[in-house]
């Protein structure tokens, strides 16, 4: 009745691009534990600060979240094919040689890569976002095996409805129209006005990529998967992997430690975290059942639509477990929800500006360097930066991947877990606490 997974990738190439990126790490980590007949990952790597493509890969493969291959399968790693290139150039920047390579070798692709900075200039944005995710598919035309076309996306590409369903949404804008602004130069009312209620260039032109593949992607079987916030890991590689404060976790951290004692949302609101395993296992799954058609399939990796965590729920889970191991560094942490930006602005001054400054006037008179200020405004800094996410609430409908997810055979469900209604909250949260303790505060 299933054709198993694995045995999908049994003698098959794969091409990913971002595989030194966080997901794309255990992306690969996982393609090579779990679907063990695979025959070779060519790894799109940019050489940077003198470090060759093959060095970059090396450094990685040396990371903790690798070690259950090391000790189980060492030889995997000799399917892992570094290729020199980089999505903001042309042709990717690849050899004419690794291009030949890649052409009779691969048979799926994983596109990864993306400049996630919401603060991105438009120009650049668009160069990577767009016209690279354009780049990556041309290249996967000229593949003469090819199966599938993942692209990665973002849930909030269509953050304009309140409501995000699993479809290509029309574009926010004509990418022709698009180029000829970018050839004549935006300014920032210009580009802000181009935006059309989305709040930064990361989320705009990822909602144009996804159009740009819908309409291009000819005779190439292609997906989209949307990841919501991608957090630690439930379980794979390593219990509570994480390796960067994106996403939710430097909010997290800054209520955990006593030091945000308010935020502009409701505890009402959904945020919308799902763990990077599940993204993973929904990419490798989601490539095995593409099948070419004019449609794109769309899979939201996310759970507000099948299993919200409330941000009231969410607070209450962290502080518990700041209190339980004593992670705070301001005693008893709190937060307060509020819908009025001025209740923000005084509870900060009160509880976070004021006693920041005189904790470093206590520290000038000991003679001693002062920190809490600026550790206030990096504060201040990041929960301005995830506003957006905070302030507003959607419901980003995953039943297209429940839906794939129940189509798997027991043991492959077991194996690739991707169902978002899977997620026991008060079993994670704690998971996700623990990694941030462990692999980002070193605790």
């Amino acid at each position: 009745m299933y054709q198993e997974i694995a045995e999908y990738y049994v003698g098959q190439s794969v091409f990913i691009t971002g595989g030194t990126g966080f997901l794309g790490k255990v992306l690969l980590e996982k393609l090579l534990y779990s679907c063990p007949g695979i025959d070779k990952i060519y790894l799109l790597v940019r050489e940077k600060q003198g470090a060759t493509a093959q060095q970059r890969v090396q450094k990685l493969l040396e990371q903790s979240l690798f070690s259950r291959l090391k000790d189980e399968s060492p030889q995997a790693f000799e399917k892992i094919v570094p290729i020199v290139g980089d999505i903001s150039e042309p042709q990717l920047g690849i050899k004419p040689e690794d291009e030949k390579l890649l052409s009779e070798k691969v048979s799926i692709v994983y596109h990864v890569a993306a400049t996630i900075k919401f603060n991105e200039p438009f120009g650049q944005a668009m160069n990577v976002n767009v016209a690279g995710t354009g780049r990556v598919l041309n290249l996967s035309k000229r593949m003469k095996n090819i199966k599938a076309f993942v692209y990665v996306s973002t849930a909030y590409s269509n953050s304009d409805r309140d409501v995000i369903e699993e479809v290509v949404y029309p574009a926010p804008a004509s990418l022709n129209e698009v180029k000829k602004l970018l050839e004549i130069g935006l300014n920032d009312t210009q580009v802000k006005e181009l935006l059309s209620g989305r709040p930064n260039t990361y989320i705009f032109t990822k909602a144009l990529a996804e159009n740009l593949i819908a309409d291009n992607h000819g005779n190439i079987p292609a997906v989209i998967i949307r990841p919501s916030i991608v957090s630690s890991s439930k379980k794979e590689p390593m219990v509570g992997w994480i390796d960067n404060w994106f996403g939710g976790s430097a909010l997290i951290t800054t209520i955990m430690k006593g030091l945000n004692r308010v935020l502009l949302t409701t505890p009402d609101n959904s945020l919308d975290l799902i763990p990077v395993d599940y993204v993973s296992n929904l990419i490798i799954v989601a490539a095995a059942r593409c099948k070419c058609s004019n449609k794109v399939d769309v899979y939201n990796s996310s759970t507000s639509g099948e299993n919200p965590l409330k941000i009231g729920r969410l607070a209450d889970l962290i502080i518990a477990d700041s209190n339980k191991h004593k992670f705070y560094d301001v005693p008893m942490p709190m937060v307060h929800f509020t819908r009025f930006r001025w209740v923000v602005l005084i509870i900060t001054l009160l509880f976070q500006t004021l006693p920041a400054y005189i904790a470093d006037i206590f520290l000038l008179i000991r003679g001693k360097k002062t920190r809490y200020v600026k550790i206030q405004s990096k504060v201040s800094f990041i929960r301005d930066t995830l506003e957006y996410f905070t302030a507003n609430t959607w419901v980003i409908s995953a039943a297209q991947t429940t839906a794939l997810s129940e189509s798997l055979s027991p043991s492959d469900r077991h194996k690739f877990p991707c169902d978002p209604k899977d997620i026991d909250w008060n079993e994670y949260i704690p998971i996700y606490c623990q990694g941030i303790r462990q692999y980002l505060c070193k605790t």
